[in-house]
């Protein structure tokens, strides 16, 4: 259960935190010196830090147990909205990626930046897999081309879509359809019971795509390993989650060997008011 920490010598009454609070939790009695949780706020917390970054003067901290102590500053100057708009526009699907191996120490500083992603109700309920090593990662792609087989053995939704037994032919031959040849994979995960598992997954796999050019790092969401890893035994037996969890949706990760100078065309905004 979270407890609120206040600093009364720092705490200027202002009720900052209890106006931002967005379950109303947090109170400022006449007389109080200092914000405090409502009867049952303490139960009611989701540690969401609202109250604690919204404190002009720094007053106020929200402190659990499951919560990492690390504190971090803000930006020295806002970032230029013009900057972080043509940012967005230059995010790229890396589909050719150099062989070198990014460091450990590389992915998992990008995952902790990733770990702020918003979540339901502030669950957080994200974990990750790395398969850093990429003769693992060629081993699981052979287990997804298993399930593409099956697909085209069986007939499938794909069909229609994708030309299936070329990419058969493709692995055949030496080239990677699946995984592009990328030298690791990164897959969140959530049990699978929380109503919003597969949501959160998904935000926390497109933060990390935003993040990772800043760093140097292509990504591209993989969508073939993501379908097999929900169909197909072998590859979920292989990737060995913990019982009840499944993964959120499968990020090709490495060096793009390519570098994008311009953003390309997309289509005319679809929009409608009302």
């Amino acid at each position: 259960m979270p407890d609120l920490i206040v600093t009364g010598t720092l705490c200027t009454r202002c009720g900052a935190c209890v106006a931002t609070c967005p379950l109303r939790i947090i109170e400022l009695p006449e007389g109080s010196l200092s914000p405090r949780f409502t009867d049952t706020g303490a139960a009611r917390c989701i540690a969401c830090g609202h109250c604690e970054a919204v404190c002009p003067t720094s007053a106020l901290l929200v402190d659990a147990p499951r919560l990492d102590p690390s504190t971090y500053s803000p930006p020295s100057t806002p970032l230029a909205a013009e900057d972080l708009d043509a940012y967005l526009r230059m995010r790229r699907s890396i589909r050719h990626f150099r062989p070198d191996p990014v460091p450990r120490e590389t992915i998992e500083g990008l995952l902790n930046v990733v770990r702020f992603a918003p979540t339901g109700s502030n669950r957080q309920g994200i974990k990750w897999l790395v398969i850093h090593d990429t003769a693992e990662v060629r081993r699981l792609t052979g287990l997804a081309v298993d399930w593409l087989r099956s697909q085209r053995e069986g007939g499938s939704r794909l069909g229609p879509h994708f030309n299936v037994a070329g990419m058969i032919r493709s692995w055949r031959k030496g080239n990677d359809p699946i995984c592009r040849n990328a030298p690791h994979l990164v897959i969140p995960y959530s049990d699978r019971q929380h109503p919003t598992a597969d949501v959160d997954s998904i935000i926390a796999a497109a933060h990390l795509e935003i993040v990772a050019p800043a760093h140097g790092v292509g990504t591209c969401l993989g969508g073939f390993f993501q379908m097999a890893a929900e169909a197909w035994e072998p590859l979920r037996q292989a990737l060995s989650l913990p019982e009840g969890h499944r993964p959120g949706y499968t990020i090709l990760l490495g060096y793009p060997v390519t570098t994008y100078r311009r953003p390309p065309k997309r289509n005319r905004l679809d929009l409608t008011w009302r």
